[in-house]
């Protein structure tokens, strides 16, 4: 229910576009709130993922299947391979991994499988989440279809200067998830919004620190993804374009990078094979 109404209110505030993925277990909940918010479907892009457990060819295409099936579409627009690893930890038990015959290879049959997803018109787009410039090298030589998106984290704690300069170069649309910190860390929000670089241009600009913390990715070259359920809260999210950081403001957040990912356990991505 909180989702539904979340969706529900993001499609009044004026948002078109709603990112969903199997592991998030709201794929119902999300094609019942467009399809109650009498938004044309046409007029809103739908964006859902493939978990890593559903790595591999027949895999993926099952798993697609399931996804079409629970949000009640004909077509999604986008779909995006979630990890580039397999399933790993809890609640496998330990050395074991999902799927049981994962390779690194397998996800070039993944993404196989979504090129011919584009083909039979069930998917307009497709794109990958949480690669490296290590896996997007791996990928690029053998993709008939290029990724149209790299979703990535991206805040001032983890200022991604070289993929986002790599899929810039290579015409893929830098899309920033946890601008604003993560849930998955209890102090990340905080912390974000509490950096002198962001309240200080928060301060000059007379807007908040989130709106400084968004328009910073932005001005970067990033698409932002604001996670949000309170209506006040995505209404100021989207009014961001009153106001343009200085120069020096973008540096001294840009000096805030440690490198640090605040999302799935703090896994540094190159570290997935």
């Amino acid at each position: 229910e909180e989702c539904s109404e979340a969706v529900g209110a993001a499609l009044k505030a004026g948002y078109r576009l709603i990112d969903t993925a199997q592991i998030y277990g709201n794929e119902k909940e999300v094609g019942a709130a467009l399809k109650a918010s009498g938004v044309p479907r046409e007029e809103v892009f739908v964006t859902t993922k493939i978990w890593r457990s559903s790595h591999g060819y027949d895999r993926c295409k099952a798993s697609f299947k399931k996804s079409l099936r629970a949000l009640g579409l004909e077509y999604v627009d986008m779909v995006l391979i979630h990890w580039p690893g397999c399933k790993t930890g809890w609640p496998l038990k330990k050395g074991t991994t999902c799927p049981p015959d994962w390779t690194p290879a397998m996800r070039q049959e993944t993404y196989r499988c979504l090129e011919e997803l584009v083909g039979e018109g069930t998917v307009r787009y497709i794109g990958v989440s949480n690669y490296t410039v290590r896996h997007l090298k791996e990928l690029l030589p053998n993709a008939k279809v290029k990724p149209h998106v790299l979703q990535c984290e991206f805040h001032p704690r983890l200022v991604q200067t070289e993929l986002l300069k790599f899929c810039t170069e290579h015409g893929i649309i830098f899309q920033a998830y946890s601008s604003l910190g993560s849930g998955e860390s209890p102090t990340a929000h905080e912390e974000m919004m509490g950096l002198p670089a962001v309240t200080d241009a928060a301060a000059a600009h007379e807007v908040s620190a989130a709106q400084v913390l968004l328009k910073w990715a932005v001005q970067k070259g990033c698409y932002v993804l604001p996670k949000s359920k309170t209506p006040a809260r995505m209404a100021t999210n989207r009014q961001l374009d009153g106001f343009e950081l200085t120069a020096d403001e973008m540096a001294r957040i840009d000096e805030c990078n440690e490198d640090r990912y605040v999302t799935w356990k703090g896994v540094d991505r190159e570290s997935v094979e």
